[in-house]
């Protein structure tokens, strides 16, 4: 029986979870991964009077207990807000929510480390939440309201920008369509109609340099994001393709400031958007599951091996 001290929690075709396998494996680590869309696929066993899970990948049995279990790697748990489609049968549904009540249920490993653990994760991805606590920590942040409606907006400037509340990501037939932050006048959204959902109305912090600061544990990675040597005017994640990620050491006092803020919100891992203009640093948002895996190559900043000293030291 293999004993696992390590558990990556993924999906199949992420290939941000394979650099921290990779990994690992060269640390010569007992890890299992386990995929959400292969899980039943499994064979699983949980005495939970004994605390033992048998897992069954092929041939080969893991068992994960609590003695041994280290460390577990959550990867994006975005399975767990899934919502249910009219157009699943009744099997798709019983195996969506019986294997998302199977994730939740490992938070029974709770002597482990986690990266991180969703409850708490579920607890720092609200920005409203974010917002409070970046400031209370002393960060600068843009004027913000949370709204459906365009009663309170006077004291905003009237160039301003609109986000999601959450991620929104919609099924457009065959196609998957994600909604960006997008620019706007006060004006304009005056006329609008907002009464649907509420959604973040914020100041429009324009000319200005867009960073991204990945915080494992109390080691900071941070990169200003340039399109020829400049800011990217709006949304840079609208160009990704041309924009550079310069890797860059931040001011002692934000570096701690981020520490402090993934620290404050209870995460080991988090992804940071900061905006610099005027001189100061503003706070944007953090993502607890934030992506990191393209700094690797564009940015040599190997975050993997940070995790991995996070899960094993």
């Amino acid at each position: 029986m293999n004993k696992i001290n390590y558990l990556l929690l993924s999906d199949s075709e992420d290939f941000t979870t394979d650099y921290v396998s990779l990994e690992l494996e060269k640390r010569r680590v007992n890890y299992l991964r386990l995929d959400r869309d292969l899980l039943s696929t499994y064979n699983i066993s949980w005495d939970i009077c004994n605390q033992i899970l048998i897992i069954q990948k092929g041939s080969v049995e893991y068992q994960i207990d609590e003695l041994s279990l280290q460390g577990v790697y959550y990867r994006a748990p975005t399975y767990l807000r899934e919502t249910f489609s009219r157009n699943k049968s009744i099997d798709e549904q019983l195996k969506q929510s019986q294997w998302m009540s199977f994730y939740r249920n490992l938070l029974c490993f709770n002597k482990a480390k986690w990266i991180n653990n969703p409850s708490t994760t579920f607890y720092a991805e609200n920005k409203m939440v974010q917002l409070k606590v970046a400031k209370e920590l002393g960060f600068n942040i843009p004027k913000t309201l949370l709204a459906n409606n365009v009663d309170y907006m006077d004291y905003l400037p009237d160039s301003l920008i609109i986000k999601s509340l959450d991620t929104a990501i919609f099924n457009l037939g065959d196609t998957e369509a994600f909604v960006y932050t997008n620019t706007v006048d006060k004006a304009e959204l005056k006329e609008a109609e907002l009464s649907i959902a509420p959604i973040i109305i914020q100041e429009n912090l324009s000319k200005k340099i867009d960073y991204r600061i990945t915080v494992v544990g109390d080691t900071v990675f941070a990169v200003k994001i340039l399109i020829e040597n400049n800011g990217v005017i709006g949304d840079w994640r609208k160009e990704k393709d041309n924009v550079k990620f310069v890797p860059i050491d931040l001011p002692i006092s934000i570096a701690k400031m981020c520490s402090n803020l993934i620290n404050e919100l209870g995460l080991s891992f988090g992804a940071i958007d900061l905006i610099y203009k005027d001189n100061e640093f503003y706070f944007i948002e953090v993502n607890p599951t934030g992506e990191w895996a393209w700094l690797v190559d564009s940015a040599n900043q190997k975050i993997y091996e940070a995790i991995c000293d996070y899960l094993t030291i």
